[in-house]
């Protein structure tokens, strides 16, 4: 079961506006799973209920379930829940820290580990981020100096490194250029191999490139569900047809 996540009657509020109406989801183990809308739609604000960043604004009221291997996920403490759910956000974050440092930060914070075991983490994520031979002879650089498809895939490397269940991606290619934007998308779809994803973006043709199952979010419901390839091209309804014809125009 590790890995999946249900997503039962979720309602989202921000003081009087419902900003999540109603969502139910079922996230598929180690597969992309897609959530696909226009900005503005409530895309962003479901990944944060799924580790609970919304408990950090009050303005914020949460109703229904969110189910971690079969467990609330109000019964994690928010540490051990952002540990089994790890967040990739839209701009890159690295700390002004070195490579190596960074990509260490989270072991360092959870618990002791020699230094032998902690080098070979921080290869192995490395390794799995697709970043680990561009940089393996410079570990020691501060990580602000890579372009910003690299800092996005260290920021990758940092968040797989604690071996999380899922992995939130919030639009992680939406600041990168065309070249970066493939890369990440070719890792994303190595990523399932070992993780659970969760992707919102706008792009349908990031959607149709990398999801197993796509659920479709507007103004705050969701409006289709279905296997990735079948509901983006294959839909024969005209309400589905005039949603992406809509997310594309935006």
């Amino acid at each position: 079961m590790s890995g999946v996540v249900e997503i039962k009657d979720l309602v989202v509020k921000a003081g009087e506006k419902t900003i999540l109406n109603g969502i139910n989801i079922q996230i598929h183990k180690n597969k992309v799973n897609t959530v696909l809308g226009p900005s503005g739609g409530g895309k962003s604000t479901l990944l944060k209920v799924m580790n609970r960043l919304t408990d950090l604004d009050r303005a914020y009221t949460v109703s229904g379930e969110v189910l971690l291997n079969g467990k609330d996920i109000r019964s994690y403490n928010t540490i051990e829940l952002r540990r089994r759910v790890g967040m990739i956000f839209q701009r890159p974050t690295p700390f002004p820290l070195s490579i190596y440092d960074n990509v260490a930060f989270g072991i360092r914070l959870q618990s002791k580990t020699s230094r032998e075991d902690l080098e070979l983490m921080v290869r192995s994520s490395l390794e799995d981020a697709g970043l680990w031979s561009e940089v393996k002879d410079d570990l020691r650089r501060s990580a602000t100096t890579l372009s910003g498809g690299q800092q996005q895939r260290l920021c990758i490397a940092r968040a797989i490194i604690l071996r999380p269940n899922v992995v939130l991606m919030d639009e992680p290619t939406s600041s990168l250029d065309p070249t970066s934007k493939s890369r990440i998308e070719d890792l994303i779809l190595d990523l399932k191999e070992k993780y659970t994803v969760v992707l919102v973006t706008h792009d349908i043709a990031q959607a149709k490139k990398v999801s197993d199952y796509t659920s479709l979010l507007f103004n705050g419901k969701i409006v289709a569900s279905g296997e990735g390839g079948d509901l983006l091209e294959n839909s024969s309804s005209a309400s589905i047809k005039s949603f992406l014809g809509e997310v594309s125009a935006r």
